[in-house]
Order: structure tokens, then sequence, then C-alpha cells
């Protein structure tokens, strides 16, 4: 049963020379799977003196649920050489399937700005925050390295094998890219006895022994 989603534009123009913010909205609506009464917040971020050297230009897209806003936040921003970063990051679990979902519902409001066969990077929280990711990934881990910490070149070998990059790939297709390499800073293996630590309010019985973990999930992509 399809439902329909509000997309709800945002524009933020900072007149720095008096202080006054000028606002203009847009709404258009689209059709999606199992969503309703939700909206999508797009804001233009305003660069400061640093970040405008390497960018050109960036927007944040929030999602809201009557008068709340979920704990749902994309980013994504354009270099000075036009390529594009993709950001997202929240603060509760949420399952990995339902983020790109999410994530997708997004894609036609960042149309409106941005070339997305531009798109060369994606970037997502630890595995710990998506229980079915760290499911699938950790059995995948174990079976190929038990609990021994590999290296960042096996790391990038495993997870390039991995279901994960079958689901990119599959996500990422329409836009004609798919997963060139990963990266995961301070990579580990996260003990069970630490995961609330991330997550203080969520029963994790049905999750596993241990979780790769790093500071995020970094995704090169490159075009099909």
């Amino acid at each position: 049963m399809k439902r329909k989603i509000i997309i709800l534009s945002v524009f933020a123009l900072i007149a720095s020379s008096c202080g006054q913010t000028t606002r203009k909205q847009t709404e258009t609506a689209i059709d999606i799977q199992d969503i309703q009464n939700m909206f999508i917040v797009k804001h233009k971020r305003i660069l400061n003196k640093s970040d405008s050297t390497w960018y050109f230009k960036s927007y944040s897209y929030y999602w809201l649920v009557g008068k709340d806003t979920l704990d749902f936040n994309l980013s994504i921003t354009e270099r000075k050489d036009g390529t594009l970063f993709l950001r997202l990051s929240h603060r509760e679990r949420i399952l990995f399937t339902d983020a790109l979902g999410k994530i997708d519902a997004s894609l036609p409001l960042m149309k409106e700005d941005f070339d997305l066969s531009k798109l060369i990077s994606f970037q997502f929280m630890e595995p710990i925050f998506y229980f079915d990711l760290a499911k699938k990934l950790s059995s995948e881990y174990k079976q190929e390295f038990g609990r021994k910490i590999v290296g960042y070149t096996k790391l990038n070998d495993f997870l390039l094998a991995s279901s994960l990059t079958s689901q990119l790939n599959h996500f990422f297709s329409p836009l004609n890219k798919r997963v060139k390499r990963y990266g995961m800073e301070k990579f580990g293996l996260l003990e069970k006895k630490y995961y609330k630590e991330y997550l203080p309010n969520v029963d994790f019985t049905e999750y596993p022994d241990f979780t790769i973990n790093g500071m995020g999930v970094y995704v090169q992509l490159e075009n099909q």
C-alpha cells in the first residue's frame, strides 16, 4: 500500500549585515511505501570561511513526524571540484534497511540542488547502530577471522566480499554507482559488555557477542 509523504524545502538565507533570516518554503508530494504523515525538511547550511575554502555548498535533510523531528539526519556536501559526499548521522539505533529506505526517499529532494552522478563517497554510523547490519557483519567476520583484529587491507577486502557490498551496490545501482573501497578509522572489535556505552537504552539480548567497530563506516563509490 502506498502512502503519501510531503517534502518540505526550507531555504535559509542569512543577511549578515542586518542579522535577519529570510525563508522560502515549497511543498512537493510524492508516493512512497509504508510512510504516512511524514515530512522531509531541507536546510541549506551556511559555510564558514574555513569550509568555504574546500566546499561549494552543503544541505542537511531532517525527517519530521507531526511536530517531532526524527533522530535521522542526512547531509550532502559539494566539494570545490564538483564531487559529492553523503553522510548519515543519528544517536539511536535503526535498521540499516530502514535507513537506506529513508535515504532513497530523500533523493528526489537532493536532485533539486545536486548532480548525484557526482556522488563519490558515503559515510554512516558504526554497525552497532544497525541491528540487522551488526548481526550479518559479525557473523561473516567471525566465520572469516574469528576474533582476530585484522589490518585495514584485509578489512577492506572482507567488507568488499561481504553482504554489505551487495546491499549497497543494489541501493546505488539506480545512480550508476557501486562500492570501490571502505574505510573504518580506529577499527576494532566491540565486545557486547560495552554496547551500552553507545546505546544505553537498548536491550542487546538478540545482538551478537561482538561487532566490528570504528569511527563510522566510510564508503568510496565509483561508476559502474
